[in-house]
């Protein structure tokens, strides 16, 4: 009986944990920035991308159960989105141990600002978030070097997952 429900429900396992686990990370950054009251730098907020993205793919994935071939795909394209959440948190390392330049985003604002005091008055309430200032560390590891691990494992994840529980 056991085994039966097991194989029943093996396929949902995957899109299942890739949307909890997108969900809990979404979370824990807005815990972190409304919370602990971390600002993001435009960097950190483009790493959120590939988990606003694999959480919705779950969920069209989970939909699409019944037509196993384009769930396994879909759960393939979470792992790109990963993939491209590594590259862009590698990207974000870089910048932090200043091996290269950020993009000129970083600490910078846009302005909507009609008139130099208009401008001048959105400088001053706007709290200046450099993508090269550490803000956080646990045992000296930042936190888009946490997510290089993180989101490399969640695409090997990804890759293993549709072969290993999503085959009828």
């Amino acid at each position: 009986m056991i085994k039966l429900l097991r194989a029943h429900y093996a396929p949902t396992l995957p899109p299942v944990a890739i949307f909890l686990i997108s969900a809990g990370s979404i979370g824990f950054a807005f815990y972190a920035q409304y919370v602990q009251k971390l600002l993001p730098c435009i960097l950190c907020l483009y790493q959120r991308i590939p988990f606003y993205t694999a959480g919705g793919l779950a969920i069209l994935a989970l939909l699409l159960l019944r037509i196993p071939g384009v769930a396994r795909a879909l759960v393939y394209l979470c792992a790109a989105s990963f993939a491209v959440g590594t590259a862009i948190a590698i990207y974000h390392v870089g910048v932090q141990e200043l091996w290269w330049e950020g993009p000129a985003m970083c600490g910078g604002l846009t302005s909507g600002a009609a008139t130099v005091a208009d401008l001048k008055a959105q400088l001053m309430a706007q709290p200046i978030v450099r993508c090269d200032k550490i803000e956080w560390t646990l045992f000296g590891i930042t936190m888009p070097t946490v997510n290089v691990f993180f989101s490399a494992a969640l695409t090997i994840l990804c890759l293993i997952a549709p072969s290993r529980w999503m085959k009828r």
